[in-house]
């Protein structure tokens, strides 16, 4: 087996799953597991490294004088979706177009996963159907141990000075928050934590969130007529009125979104938490009045309930920090020219910490894995594509 795969099978049977739950940092203790493996593959390389209190790792192999460091960037944390516990990964070499039988009663087809059919011959590698595979983002970690290891053994590659962080947390929106820049030391970097191997990411969406606590009056259902107001109906009401196509299920492209992520309701009160998301910052700030417009129908409706509505900021559009960077962009390009490939710029249709490393002075767009169906059971790797990443990774770091 090659040692990139190996590495990257190593990485997915360590359980990183993060916790949104928790106040401590990183999350969950079991990510650090991860974070010393990955110190443990650059010692085998002579790459020092330093692992932080905040369990983020740093490491540099130094490249040609003169040259711009360059940052490469991939998370140890996998999502709270599905389960990350004893992942088992399946080999399926020379895919045939056929129906994957993944496990635990669960099958993928091409007809429910189009994806598939542009992989005939390929080698996957998926889940055993009941865990996520992890893909994203130990993917991305095994890619850029790949390319750290490609430089190493060819010494006589002249490249650019490498600067690499591992991030805890990313799933739960906390990868950023104690990155320090100065110890990362790339003026440019790029966040290995896509899809599709031909899909380059310079945009995220401007992202915000709304709390909304509703205090109902809770009286006995047997003398409840004319008195009782149900929290529950008024969690429903108040999700009615924010405008029923704004949901991600009915948005694509840069169109964004007003997502309930989560609800706790009984008769006197109940609490909703929204994710709030647009490329567009004037438009953002448009999705936000609508939180308030239904503030206010509610209690219209309903004068004796009350509400309370916290509307706060989470990040903005990575492209107005990369824009200010074009060797970044243009360096893509030309690797992608030379292993033959036309990148398409997409929209990413969520968050990466590339969007918070631009914002604390380091542009840093998102390049792919190759990996599809994030966040399931139905998640699995392109082991062809990886290997176009790979080459995609040197040309970009190579003099």
């Amino acid at each position: 087996m090659d040692k990139i795969i190996q590495r990257f099978i190593n990485y997915v049977k360590i359980d990183t799953q993060s916790d949104d739950t928790s106040d401590s940092v990183p999350s969950t203790a079991k990510q650090l597991n991860l974070s010393r493996k990955l110190q443990e593959d650059l010692k085998e390389l002579s790459i020092p490294s330093e692992l932080d209190e905040f369990g983020i790792v740093y490491a540099g192999l130094p490249g040609k004088d003169g040259l711009d460091p360059i940052g490469l960037n991939a998370h140890v944390d996998t999502a709270l979706e599905c389960s990350d516990y004893d992942v088992k990964p399946q080999i399926i070499e020379n895919y045939d177009g056929g129906v994957i039988e993944l496990g635990h009663g669960y099958k993928m087809s091409p007809k429910e996963f189009a994806s598939l059919g542009e992989h005939v011959g390929d080698t996957l590698i998926t889940t055993s159907g009941d865990t996520l595979l992890g893909a994203d983002d130990k993917a991305g970690l095994a890619l850029i141990m790949a390319a750290l290891d490609y430089f190493v053994s060819h010494p006589e590659v002249e490249h650019h000075p490498i600067r690499v962080c591992f991030t805890p947390d990313e799933e739960i929106g906390r990868g950023p928050d104690h990155f320090d820049p100065k110890k990362f030391g790339a003026k440019y970097a790029y966040t290995i934590d896509g899809g599709i191997y031909d899909s380059v990411a310079c945009e995220t969406f401007n992202a915000a969130h709304a709390d909304v606590i509703l205090h109902g009056v809770s009286i006995h259902p047997g003398e409840a007529k004319g008195k009782m107001v149900n929290a529950s109906d008024l969690a429903m009401a108040f999700d009615r009125a924010l405008p029923e196509f704004k949901r991600p299920q009915y948005t694509s492209g840069y169109e964004g979104f007003n997502h309930l992520t989560g609800m706790t309701t009984s008769v006197d009160e109940a609490r909703m938490h929204y994710i709030i998301r647009n490329h567009n910052r004037a438009l953002l700030e448009e999705q936000k009045q609508e939180f308030v417009k239904a503030k206010e129908e509610v209690l219209k409706k309903y004068p004796a309930a009350t509400i309370e509505l916290t509307i706060g900021d989470d990040y903005r559009n990575m492209k107005e920090v990369i824009d200010t960077c074009p060797e970044c962009v243009d360096k893509i390009n030309k690797a992608y020219a030379k292993v033959g490939v036309t990148p398409r710029y997409e929209p990413i249709r969520g968050g990466t910490d590339g969007a918070g490393f631009s914002f604390k002075g380091v542009p840093t767009p998102n390049l792919p894995t190759g990996s599809y169906n994030h966040h399931g059971r139905f998640e699995y790797l392109s082991v062809k594509e990886f290997n176009i990443i790979l080459q995609i990774l040197i040309e970009i770091l190579k003099a």
